[in-house]
């Protein structure tokens, strides 16, 4: 849709909005609103991505139309074309996938769809602006938006118009609210439901949030890219003119020794890093963390446009690819453990003191700094008055390096630490089973030996001991002890005798192969739901994690000894 199209396609859902205010505002709320929706749909359509980072791109020219499967009909794909089709049927929708599945760019194509289709007045809230906000969501939404952006002019009005059926309110990115306000924030998005409930809503987050739980929504996953899908979303983020280099791109994806790595491709995140990593790296890595080095290395060395990356950009701060890794991983790091994913202008540039402050090797000048990594490497983002990463992910990569490369004591201290985060606060794990993926991967024998192992031994020596499992004791361990259990598995290299997947909202263990010592658990247990529980079926699981708990942690330990065994057995080798 044109821009200068948008007022015409607003005209209906808004004229049936000012016969809920006075008269003598009508014609003000009528501009008001539509100069405010004309500025949200820019923000929306326009999009700056990893592969298009030099100026910000349409929609239409690089969106893979996505799907997504409700939950337990993983089957059946439900399209995210129309938004009218969609919540049509669906009021309430959450829309949960794992990092660069593709979650805010469906939200993006579905609230500029609401335009094309004259579908209702779409809202965005990304929820990550509540971190720093004092208030409920209710607050926010009356005073951010309709009192700052001067739509309603008082709250009987905006109670008025939100009582409506006119509005479609788009709350993205749940998994990037702090801990510490998550709680509170899901009663009020559940309050704010139930006060205006004629509207429809969507909410996305990354698994393992509790946001699944939420009583109205219905629960969606997003379907990873099928082998087609894989192929057109190639064609279109390549220029026309380079479609030489897009058919290489799928031939090198079709080639049957790289089946094994649809896992990755699937994603399209992963995917646009390969794009873009493809000249440099034509070879599919075997883990994730791979990618990641790949792409910042590919975005040191090149220009930001597909199309030119023989092209290399001067960096006006002096510094060497390794020192801006550095200041990377250190800012990642700190930044990721105080849950901060938007950047103010003061946050940045304090930071980056703190860490001249400590790092008397680097020395630079922070706005020349700043501006290389948003010019010059395109690894940061500005909105409005703040930075960003261009995807989350490469925060949680950069902070996961930083951790897999101090020294072994400040490992022991740091490790430490994480492990009685997890051990205090499930919440914290739950949100961040990617960035202990990544870590895994890059350090799997001290995250095992320093985390894993001592939370599994905790679980299993307070389970021993206890001859009879309680309804209050199965209640303690099945949503306490057992969920760090499940993503510590998880993010563990996969072992041949524990595999742990997710199905729908449940967690599935199998040991040994053995059918009578597999269970599943839901990702979250708040006590409202304690009715519904088959406390004899968790207590028989209960015990048979007390029989081979211990062949867990001796398996744990093994791979942590061959690892070691291999590795002196190569060393004695020169």
């Amino acid at each position: 849709m044109e821009i200068k199209d948008l007022a015409y396609a607003l005209k209906g859902p808004i004229e049936k909005l000012t016969a809920l205010v006075g008269n003598e505002i009508q014609q003000t709320f009528s501009n008001r609103l539509t100069e405010y929706q004309v500025e949200e749909y820019k923000r929306n359509f326009f999009s700056k991505t990893i592969l298009h980072r030099a100026e910000p791109k349409s929609l239409n020219e690089f969106y893979q139309p996505l799907f997504i499967h409700k939950e337990n009909v993983a089957n059946k794909r439900v399209p995210t074309s129309s938004a009218r089709r969609l919540l049509n049927k669906y009021n309430y929708i959450t829309i949960i996938g794992s990092a660069g599945s593709g979650k805010s760019t469906i939200v993006k194509y579905l609230y500029t769809n609401c335009f094309d289709e004259g579908f209702k007045i779409p809202i965005k809230i990304e929820l990550r602006y509540l971190n720093e906000f004092k208030g409920s969501i209710n607050d926010y939404i009356y005073n951010e938006i309709f009192h700052f952006q001067k739509l309603g002019f008082s709250n009987p009005i905006i109670d008025r118009l939100l009582s409506s059926d006119s509005f479609v309110f788009f709350f993205d990115g749940y998994d990037e609210l702090n801990s510490s306000i998550k709680s509170k924030t899901t009663k009020d998005i559940d309050s704010f439901v139930q006060k205006y409930p004629l509207n429809k809503y969507v909410i996305t987050s990354r698994p393992y949030t509790s946001v699944d739980l939420l009583p109205l929504f219905t629960n969606f996953h997003v379907c990873d890219l099928e082998p087609n899908e894989i192929a057109s979303f190639v064609k279109k983020q390549i220029p026309n003119s380079e479609s030489e280099l897009a058919e290489k791109i799928i031939k090198a994806i079709n080639k049957v020794e790289n089946h094994s790595y649809n896992t990755f491709l699937s994603n399209p995140l992963l995917l646009s890093m390969f794009i873009l990593t493809f000249q440099s790296y034509s070879d599919i890595p075997q883990k994730r963390s791979e990618f990641y080095d790949q792409v910042f290395d590919t975005l040191f060395s090149t220009h930001d446009a597909v199309s030119k990356l023989a092209y290399v950009r001067e960096k006006i701060s002096g510094l060497s690819k390794d020192q801006f890794e550095e200041i990377l991983q250190l800012f990642s790091f700190l930044s990721y453990f105080e849950e901060k994913f938007l950047f103010p202008s003061n946050y940045l540039t304090d930071k980056l003191d703190i860490i001249k402050s400590k790092k008397k090797n680097l020395n630079f000048d922070n706005d020349k700094f700043i501006d290389d990594l948003q010019v010059a490497i395109g690894i940061l983002n500005k909105e409005g008055l703040d930075y960003t990463f261009p995807h989350r992910s490469l925060q949680e990569y950069f902070g996961a390096l930083y951790i897999s490369k101090v020294s072994p004591e400040n490992k022991r201290t740091l490790y430490n630490k994480l492990k009685l985060e997890i051990d205090d606060n499930i919440a914290s794990l739950m949100s961040k089973d990617h960035f202990y993926g990544l870590l895994a991967e890059m350090d799997y024998n001290n995250l095992s030996t320093h985390v894993s192992i001592p939370l599994i031994e905790k679980l299993h020596s307070e389970l021993i001991v206890i001859p009879d499992i309680t309804n209050e004791i199965a209640y303690q361990y099945y949503g306490k002890l057992l969920l760090p259990l499940c993503i510590l598995l998880r993010t563990s290299r996969n072992h041949k005798e524990v595999h742990a997947e997710v199905i729908d909202k449940n967690i599935t263990f199998t040991f040994w192969g053995d059918r009578s010592n597999r269970f599943e658990i839901p990702t979250d247990l708040p006590k409202e739901f304690l009715d519904s529980i088959n406390f004899d079926l968790i207590k028989e699981k209960i015990v048979n994690f007390q029989k081979c708990g211990e062949r867990i942690i001796n398996s744990l330990r093994q791979t942590i000894i061959d690892n070691e065994k291999s590795d002196s057995e190569i060393i004695d080798l020169i």
